[in-house]
């Protein structure tokens, strides 16, 4: 059986730098941010030139500044319907829906990384 990634909670724990998930499941994800600004799926973000363009140990976005690990922050969350979150970034950021399903697939815990919790 499958995870489930339909959210009963989630939220910024800013003192931390993480976004939190709890799951319908029951199960909790909790996502540094620097890893979530990193992993934006929205167009801009995957062109061919970026990974090049990025220096290394650093997150840079098209057409903004070099943000050093720690720098991040969420400075606005918002629900995209019910499957999605989208985020306003300090750097300008706002275009990346992060979908339900992809947040799931993201969770950074042991038990999910080492694919025991799908």
């Amino acid at each position: 059986m499958g995870f489930v990634s339909d959210p009963v909670d989630y939220g910024l724990e800013e003192d931390r730098r993480q976004l939190y998930v709890r799951w319908r499941d029951g199960h909790e994800s909790r996502y540094p941010l620097d890893d979530l600004r990193k992993v934006c799926p929205c167009a801009d973000c995957h062109t061919a030139e970026r990974p090049a363009e990025r220096p290394q140990g650093g997150l840079q976005v098209l057409t903004g500044p070099v943000i050093g690990r720690g720098e991040i922050r969420i400075v606005q969350m918002a629900p995209v319907g019910r499957y999605a979150l989208n985020f306003t970034w300090s750097d300008g950021h706002s275009t990346g829906i992060y979908s339900f399903d992809f947040l799931r697939s993201l969770c950074p815990c042991e038990i999910c990384r080492s694919g025991a919790g799908q």
